[in-house]
């Protein structure tokens, strides 16, 4: 399972002490001043645990379905963010003095306008590996 988080870090990794809050890894996709957007993965009570902490700000969790041809990647990003998960970002949003998000965006609207706030050359397509 994967989520797609706003973590705050130094340098270029995010301030999560492990041995408390385990996780399998992390990808820092962009960065701006002492947060970075993060692709992380790990068991989906990690990812829950991860995002409880006031240094994670999650936008959503992934998931990937089926196996050989009938794999569903990211059923998720189709559907429209969490309100919990909106309230979490827009307050970060708003004290970076930035535009919120509103509630019909989908999870994919959200992180693609996000994420490419700290790195303009994010795309989703990038990150999509075909199985050979």
């Amino acid at each position: 399972m994967w989520a797609m988080a706003l973590v705050k870090m130094a340098g270029g990794m995010p301030v999560i002490d492990q041995a408390v809050t385990p996780y399998h890894g992390h990808l820092l996709i962009g960065k701006a001043g002492d947060w970075g957007a993060y692709m992380i993965s790990g068991k989906p009570a990690e990812l829950t645990a991860l995002n409880a902490l006031p240094e994670v700000v999650g936008i959503c969790t992934m998931t990937e379905s089926g196996s050989g041809y009938s794999v569903v990647k990211w059923a998720e990003l189709s559907k429209p963010i969490t309100a919990a998960m909106r309230t979490k970002l827009n307050t970060y949003l708003t004290s970076k003095g930035l535009p919120t998000v509103p509630s019909s965006w989908s999870n994919r609207q959200v992180v693609e306008t996000v994420f490419k706030r700290l790195n303009p050359d994010f795309r989703f397509d990038d990150f999509w590996v075909k199985d050979q």
